[in-house]
């Protein structure tokens, strides 16, 4: 079985929805990707069914709150089961080395010393750089250096059992420089900020993110088969799935997800 666990769907401030992550999952092999800003993302785990002691690999794309914040109680949870002898084995950790470098200092300035112990033992960093391959929940995962120009952001593709490629982009618009690397691919898990009607209110620009006609555009011309479109405003939530649906179908034919918090996508 392979398939994604939407665990939120918004961008770095939004209240009716959680900030964007997910579980990717392979035959009962867990990836969290990315981990939102806060402690709901226990909540979203457990929502999912899925139990937080059967993941062992996390991947953080970069340094900002609202996809980094939640991995500190992720790690308290993990940790302390790791000291009662409930968690087997090691957590890998997947990241830039600024992040690693967050990640363990904030963890020794404010976790308790039996966590932090678990912490410097069995937690194991990797650090990110483009092209490299990683064995992840059984798939080769191919580094993709996003090209950010705000902080070191990492996504990633891995070859699904059917052969199809799917790519992880972050949160940030699609560069140029990775055109190559996303043309004629399967699956795009892509940001989109906001409805093209909506830019001058969000200014999606400003801060580095896109709008559904930005994305959509470069998809078509890409010739991606589907596409997911997350990383939202929250303003229009109840209707969101629609309006973008809709918006998204003017500028791209191919398969469009615009997923809910708590959703499952099928891959294969």
């Amino acid at each position: 079985m392979e398939r994604i666990y939407v665990l939120g769907t918004g961008a770095g401030i939004v209240y009716d929805c959680y900030n964007t992550c997910f579980l990717l999952e392979n035959d009962k092999q867990y990836m969290l990707v990315d981990t939102g800003a806060g402690s709901q993302v226990l909540n979203r785990i457990k929502d999912s069914n899925v139990d937080i002691l059967e993941i062992h690999d996390i991947f953080i794309s970069h340094k900002h709150i609202d996809h980094l914040l939640g991995i500190f109680v992720v790690l308290r949870v993990i940790c302390g089961k790791m000291a009662a002898g409930k968690y087997e084995g090691n957590l890998n950790i997947y990241c830039a080395k600024e992040v690693r470098e967050i990640i363990e200092g904030f963890v020794e300035k404010t976790s308790h010393g039996v966590h932090i112990q678990k912490f410097q033992t069995n937690v194991v960093f990797h650090n990110l750089k483009d092209g490299q391959e990683k064995e992840i929940i059984g798939y080769k995962v191919k580094i993709l250096d996003l090209h950010s120009i705000e902080c070191a952001q990492f996504g990633f593709q891995v070859r699904l059992h059917n052969e199809k490629i799917l790519s992880f982009l972050g949160d940030v618009p699609c560069s140029e420089k990775i055109y190559d690397k996303i043309r004629d691919t399967d699956w795009v898990l892509h940001e989109v900020f906001c409805r093209e009607t909506e830019k001058e209110m969000f200014k999606p620009h400003e801060k580095n993110h896109s709008t559904i006609k930005d994305v959509c555009e470069k998809m078509q011309m890409l010739q991606v088969r589907n596409l997911v479109l997350w990383h939202t405003m929250d303003n229009n939530i109840t209707e969101r799935k629609q309006l973008y649906t809709e918006e998204a179908k003017k500028y791209y034919t191919g398969n469009i997800y615009v997923p809910n918090d708590l959703e499952i996508i099928e891959l294969s």
